[in-house]
């Protein structure tokens, strides 16, 4: 019961902070929304870890934290930038698939999914391929319409498989202390994107900048990027607890319900709507992940 509480506290954290996250996106340029927020999310994962004695995790468990750093930043940039450019409604719940790895590597590791687990993974993927359809009328007489709507696609799917593979590893790197572990995936994860940040700065659209757009205050936008930055890593601390004390597929599952979160908000407050074929896309993806969950 434990584990599933806190898995489904990660899957609420996640749902409200991925969903600022992308609004933040909208109105700055992704790399910084992901450089100050995580710097956020550092400070606030640092003073839990002196508040609390913590100590440092031993070189394997650090070198899985690391690795789960690089994997969540590169998933949030590829995530944010799918936000930034298309519906929140549909790219939400395929980046929510892919959850379909760490259930593949419990498989690989002994636990048993059962026969609704498999029928879970088979309704996500046709969730997943039904929400990525382009009614007719809708995209198809504008190329440039469609070439953003795939792009943003193809970014919630590469979002998904590097989620995954965070969920895999973060989890192995929590045996070696959750908080501990945090600090180091934080740390690793603001590199990673400073490192992006540095790469990326060539071209003028990834230029790490702050100038706030007409419409919304400064402090407005530094308290929407701290809350996103301290919403996900609190989601990540609830995770890492929960894959300590469940299954890696139950709480990876479990966590992955953010969407939910996520569409509603968009709906309430974005007012999105979908075309009927996306529409059953979208709830496929829930249920298949649902459904994983209740093997």
């Amino acid at each position: 019961m434990t584990a599933t509480l806190l898995a489904l506290g990660a899957a609420l954290t996640w749902g409200v902070g991925d969903f600022l996250g992308g609004l933040m996106s909208r109105r700055l340029p992704t790399t910084t929304v992901m450089v100050i927020s995580q710097g956020f999310g550092l400070v606030a994962v640092t003073i839990a870890f002196l508040a609390t004695g913590a100590t440092l995790p031993d070189e394997s468990p650090a070198l899985h934290a690391i690795g789960a750093g690089a994997l969540g930043a590169l998933g949030l940039a590829a995530f944010y930038h799918a936000l930034a450019t298309g519906m929140v409604s549909l790219v939400a719940p395929i980046a929510a698939t892919g959850v379909i790895v760490p259930v593949g590597i419990g498989l690989w590791g002994g636990e048993a999914v059962g026969a609704t687990g498999f029928a879970g993974i088979a309704t996500a993927i046709s969730g997943v391929v039904l929400a990525s359809v382009a009614p007719s009328g809708q995209g198809g007489a504008d190329p440039t319409d469609q070439a953003v709507r795939t792009r943003s696609l193809a970014l919630a799917v590469v979002a998904a498989l590097l989620f995954g593979g965070y969920f895999a590893v973060f989890a192995t790197a929590t045996k070696g202390g959750l908080l501990g572990a945090s600090l180091v995936q934080r740390l690793a994860s603001l590199a990673t994107v400073t490192a992006m940040w540095v790469v990326a700065r060539r071209g003028q659209a990834f230029a790490l900048t702050f100038a706030v757009p007409p419409g919304i205050a400064t402090g407005t936008a530094l308290a929407g990027l701290a809350g996103t930055g301290m919403l996900d890593i609190a989601a990540n601390i609830l995770y890492g607890g929960a894959s300590l004390t469940g299954l890696l597929s139950l709480a990876s599952v479990l966590s992955s319900l953010y969407p939910v979160v996520t569409v509603l908000l968009a709906r309430l407050v974005l007012g999105e709507r979908l075309a009927a074929v996306q529409g059953a896309g979208v709830v496929l993806a829930l249920t298949g992940t649902t459904l994983i969950a209740v093997r």
